[in-house]
């Protein structure tokens, strides 16, 4: 398995404009869009038509995760962005467990732009439930 140093956060970066973004599910959800890669071609259908691309027998996986708010941006005193990209949660080390703590957790982390990142904490103000939090981020 590649260890994580050597993957680089700016190898994921690629302009993605907010107007592709969906926001909210559609009202008729089975009239989704459906990317379709099928011998080295990229199409789009529905996601009704979804059957006429699966062999006989295929089995199915559903997979009812929710998205999380991974990727995290703090700005130095000097002004320089670091982005940290949050993977999976170290401790406690389940998701459920995580998202109910108050106080310290630790997560296995990207960091893009590591090299301004020299010592010290970094901090950032966000609003929840109307609420000021300061998020802390420390290196270990």
């Amino acid at each position: 398995m590649e260890q994580t140093k050597h993957i680089r956060i700016k190898d994921f970066n690629y302009e993605l404009p907010d107007s592709r973004i969906a926001k909210f599910p559609l009202p008729g959800r089975d009239s989704s869009k459906l990317l379709v890669y099928r011998q080295g071609k990229v199409s789009e259908d529905v996601f009704t038509s979804l059957p006429k691309y699966l062999p006989e027998g295929a089995l199915m996986v559903f997979n009812n995760t929710k998205v999380i708010q991974a990727r995290l941006h703090f700005h130095k005193e000097t002004g320089a962005l670091i982005e940290v990209f949050c993977l999976e949660p170290i401790m406690p080390h389940d998701y459920v467990l995580m998202f109910q703590q108050t106080g310290h957790c630790s997560w296995l982390c990207l960091v893009g732009n590591l090299k301004k990142w020299k010592s010290g904490p970094l901090t950032r103000q966000v609003e929840v439930g109307g609420r000021t939090l300061t998020l802390r981020a420390t290196r270990r």
